[in-house]
């Protein structure tokens, strides 16, 4: 049995459903410091600005594509490339452990996490391929980002999620980060490392994904991309159920990796200040 604590509003209470697991996920990322919505925005903007903006001779440094009909799928890639794909546990330190003898539980909160941060994707994603869409002519791209936006980052998050379980780390100010007492390389280049590396290693992921519709897209000798199109959304469509699977899979695996290192987890999370 799990805790019978009413007071849902406990950091430490566990649902008992994956739909009560998402509510008050989504709950807490409105909650004060608003970190999960506020972070997003900020990587939509940030993608935005270097699309559109940037010289020509940086562009390659940050996009593989230059097709204005990838944008919503980039777009949608950036805005999820940070610390809550990677860092799931630390911020939520109370409720993973309350269930860290749980795996059943832990699949849930992860997999709540994950559909809270698709469910604020999700509309930017599609309100960006509508534009895209109506300004091209391409109305394919509409259906496509739909079905990638469905899928893909979901597989991506799935395995995002392994490396806040090896290396987890505590959201800490720079002023408290700065006053522990712990050395260099473990307070600022291993926190740095984990910062940056989701912007690297989370797209990858959904690349992976979408990497047979992507080669049957290029590889396609039909001249009209109308029609190239369309083969690159039949592609995703069988890419979409691999990805969803992917994504139970990972997230079951993540649960299953947690029991592994259920002891250093327990000491870790319990101690804020091992930062």
């Amino acid at each position: 049995m799990h805790s019978n604590d009413p007071d849902r509003s406990s950091d430490a209470y566990l649902p008992r459903s994956l739909a009560e697991a998402y509510r008050l996920q989504f709950d807490r990322a409105f909650r004060y410091p608003f970190s999960v919505p506020s972070t997003l925005l900020a990587n939509a903007v940030l993608t935005a600005v270097l699309w559109f903006w940037s010289p020509r001779d940086l562009f390659s440094l940050f996009f593989n594509v230059n097709e204005l009909f990838f944008f919503p799928m980039v777009l949608a890639s950036w805005m999820v490339s940070d610390v809550p794909a990677t860092n799931e546990y630390a911020p939520d330190a109370l409720r993973i452990l309350a269930a860290l003898d749980d795996p059943t539980m832990l699949t849930r909160l992860l997999r709540a996490k994950h559909l809270v941060l698709w469910t604020l994707i999700s509309p930017v994603a599609f309100v960006t391929a509508l534009i895209v869409a109506t300004s091209t002519g391409r109305w394919i791209a509409l259906f496509f980002v739909a079905a990638w936006v469905i899928t893909v980052p979901l597989c991506s998050l799935g395995f995002s999620s392994w490396v806040g379980i090896l290396w987890p780390y505590h959201p800490l100010g720079l002023r408290q980060r700065w006053d522990l007492s712990l050395p260099w390389t473990r307070k600022w280049l291993r926190w740095g490392v984990l910062l940056v590396l989701p912007y690297g290693l989370v797209p990858v992921f959904g690349y992976l994904a979408m990497f047979p519709a992507l080669i049957a897209w290029r590889d396609s000798d039909v001249p009209h991309h109308h029609f190239r199109d369309l083969i690159l959304a039949v592609s995703v469509l069988a890419v979409a159920p691999v990805s969803i699977w992917l994504w139970t899979w990972s997230t079951r695996y993540a649960a299953a990796l947690t029991q592994r290192r259920a002891l250093r987890l327990r000491e870790y999370l319990s101690h804020p200040q091992m930062g």
